[in-house]
């Protein structure tokens, strides 16, 4: 049984290996970046930016949501003492997003790839690298999916270590040793090193995911339903597509209507401002598997504080990075990336402000979807994504940038708002940040 001792205990064991791998993940993602910044001349790191958004919004459709009910089906079967149900779950997901990851690979394959390098972002450059485009999306579908199996595990460790940080260690090697021997690169290698990268994360991972299931009894009546899990994931599909949409639609309309060299300087800006949601990902690399068990028990009021508390903790250091982007913003975008990116510092300014809202609302998105409450947060999600996007495409022509920053940002401000009443209003939950929630007792 999970106890008020228990429940700290978990937190902080798995918020030390959380924080200490977000920061190293953060670390790693900005030193990669500014590596590409020297390898890549500014059109081809814009390329380079949209080609790994098409990938990413690819393998997001190939796991059909598994990866957010792996985590909470995962803890609900571990915590109830159903271990062969965990399993027939996990290898049921397996196979799944093996079909769907195949479908995936044959549309990019049989000209849809092309079509968007072609037709919506107008690149060659983009179309060039296509071919590398498939074996990229099978990589990062299984990467995350075997990442969330360990989560639900309660394993963070493993979680954070498979879910991008011995990929970026990998690639981050790779690039500065070719800076050293070489000075410059090309797109196509670059995404040849990030494979090479991947697909060493994913033959380690495999080997330790198939010794935590090689302990797990498999009895009959274990068994799951594929429709129990279409069920299930359908929603979290859904929502995990509008809210990838919502966070890139900016850096795809910056491409379908800017050059691309502006695109390079978005896409930096938006990897840069990612540090102020780092503490946030710190917090909703722990509290999933919680979320599910203690909901599952009915524990409400012990998991709204213990949310609360942690959310509030993770409020501090975003607010000091926003300072930090409002005073040296420019500066600071000029020594990560180059002279020719400080023009950028106003963007970052921007969407700075909306990621701090999306850190003090806390982990209200991760309740909704692992308390049964999917559809709703699904529903947010396509609202928020569409205003996000129509008002991106007006401002665009005429403000750049800047005005696809504040569509953006005024987009997750808007989700982040329903969220946390919905949130609210269908569990009984507050996740928000608070003071006088604030107890280090959990």
């Amino acid at each position: 049984m999970l106890h008020k001792r228990s429940i700290k205990e978990k937190l902080l064991k798995g918020g030390a290996w959380a924080f200490s791998g977000k920061i190293i993940t953060a670390f790693i993602g900005l030193s990669i970046n500014a590596l590409l910044a020297r390898l890549l001349p500014p059109d081809e790191l814009g390329a380079y930016f949209l080609t790994f958004s098409i990938v990413s919004l690819a393998a997001i459709f190939a796991q059909f949501g598994l990866t957010k009910s792996t985590v909470r089906l995962v803890a609900e079967s571990m915590g109830t003492e159903r271990q062969g149900r965990a399993r027939a779950f996990i290898t049921t997901s397996l196979r799944i997003c093996t079909l769907t990851s195949f479908i995936i690979v044959c549309l990019l394959v049989f000209g849809a790839g092309e079509w968007i390098a072609k037709q919506l972002f107008e690149s060659e450059l983009i179309s060039q690298v296509m071919g590398l485009a498939p074996a990229w999306v099978v990589i990062i579908v299984f990467q995350q999916l075997m990442a969330e199996v360990f989560r639900g595990f309660h394993d963070i460790r493993l979680a954070i270590l498979f879910g991008g940080l011995v990929t970026g260690l990998i690639a981050m090697f790779l690039f500065f040793t070719l800076w050293l021997l070489q000075g410059y690169s090309n797109l196509s290698q670059i995404i040849q090193l990030m494979l090479i990268a991947g697909i060493s994360s994913i033959i380690i991972s495999s080997l330790l995911l198939w010794k935590k299931l090689s302990i797990l009894p498999l009895q009959s009546d274990d068994k799951i339903n594929i429709p129990e899990i279409i069920s299930l994931s359908w929603p979290l599909w859904i929502t995990s597509l509008t809210f990838f949409v919502l966070i890139q639609v900016d850096l795809w309309i910056m491409g379908a209507f800017r050059p691309q060299e502006e695109v390079a300087v978005y896409g930096a800006v938006t990897r840069t401002v990612a540090l102020v949601t780092m503490p946030l990902l710190i917090v909703n690399a722990v509290v999933p598997p919680l979320i599910a068990e203690m909901y599952a028990q009915g524990k409400t009021e012990q998991l709204e504080k213990a949310i609360r508390t942690v959310s509030t903790l993770a409020g501090f250091p975003s607010l000091i990075i926003l300072v930090c982007f409002l005073i040296f913003g420019e500066s600071l975008l000029g020594m990560i990336f180059g002279e020719y990116y400080q023009i950028g510092g106003l963007i970052l300014t921007i969407l700075s402000v909306g990621q701090l809202t999306n850190v003090w609302v806390g982990s209200c998105g991760q309740v909704l979807m692992l308390t049964g409450h999917q559809v709703i947060m699904m529903r947010i999600t396509v609202f928020s994504g569409m205003f996000a996007a129509i008002s991106a495409f007006f401002l665009v022509s005429k403000y750049g940038g800047v005005g696809v920053a504040i569509a953006s940002s005024s987009g997750m401000i808007l989700q982040n708002l329903l969220m946390l009443f919905f949130a609210k209003k269908s569990t009984g939950i507050w996740t928000h940040v608070s003071f006088s929630k604030l107890d280090l007792k959990l």
